[in-house]
């Protein structure tokens, strides 16, 4: 595909994912991008084992809201969007006796299909399933997904992504509607998104957490599968957006179409430099 120059000064840069380059299979790799990226730059190496291509979609930015407790939408919902999403191991998200009772609120500008997860301390509660819902315009629907974080029977128990087939009766909604729905007043203290259309998912556990949960990365997954390609000899350039919006990303997806290969991630800052990852 073709690259895309940028004449201005490329700022503050920085590595994202492994040294020698996030490495490629044919099993999906996810790196998020550090937190202020506004301009990316992907260089393909090391191919091997007939290993012609390396393919790539952007993850779309996901809003991630931590409901405090059971009442839900009723109550203070922290926002760990920028933390699940900073490209920073210093900071995660923390779902630490996380009670069967409350909920992650994850949106989006688009649709996507599911999520990948990081998981840096893992569950141990036995028995630990996660019931992801859409929102359908009138109610909250199961979406049947695939859990590819359970271990042992136990959901959060590795890296994996959770995934769904995207549902044609998904619909957008905000915060305050949803809330409204559900016959609760939206605690709208330092609620930014409250008014902002998007596609909602809902996520419960059937089990409390155990005492040390946390999640490196939480990170959409593009709701497309028409990945876009690199070879060997080409490279990739471009502007993004890190943040909420049509075209915000969050990270990105890169696998191999057989063997293995690598794949250097550069990320720039074209203020000249990158913030930290905070939790409201």
């Amino acid at each position: 595909m073709p690259t895309e120059t940028i004449g201005a000064n490329l700022g503050h840069q920085r590595r994202t994912g492994a040294a020698s380059g996030v490495s490629g299979t044919t099993t999906a790799a996810f790196t998020p991008f550090i937190k202020g990226t506004e301009h990316i730059n992907l260089e393909p190496r090391n191919f091997a084992s007939s290993a012609a291509i390396i393919k790539f979609a952007f993850c779309p930015y996901l809003v991630i809201l931590k409901a405090d407790s059971a009442d839900g939408l009723g109550g203070h919902l922290q926002d760990n969007s920028d933390v699940a999403q900073d490209g920073s191991t210093a900071t995660s998200v923390n779902l630490s006796s996380f009670t069967s009772g409350r909920a992650l609120y994850v949106g989006s500008a688009i649709p996507f299909r599911g999520a990948h997860i990081d998981v840096d301390g893992a569950n141990s509660t036995g028995s630990t399933v996660i019931t992801t819902s859409y929102w359908n315009g009138a109610e909250w629907v199961d979406t049947s997904d695939t859990d590819g974080t359970i271990s042992g029977g136990i959901s959060l128990a590795q890296d994996g992504a959770i995934t769904w087939t995207v549902p044609s009766a998904w619909q957008l909604s905000t915060l305050v509607k949803l809330a409204s729905a559900a016959g609760v007043s939206l605690d709208s203290s330092g609620q930014k998104y409250q008014d902002t259309n998007m596609y909602w998912t809902k996520w419960t556990w059937n089990q409390n957490m155990d005492a040390a949960v946390t999640l490196d990365h939480i990170l959409g997954i593009n709701e497309s599968t028409a990945y876009s390609e690199l070879t060997a000899s080409t490279a990739f350039e471009g502007r993004i957006h890190h943040g909420l919006g049509s075209n915000g990303t969050g990270g990105i997806e890169m696998l191999t179409d057989t063997g293995t290969a690598n794949v250097l991630v550069t990320c720039s800052a074209m203020n000249g430099y990158f913030s930290t990852g905070t939790v409201s």
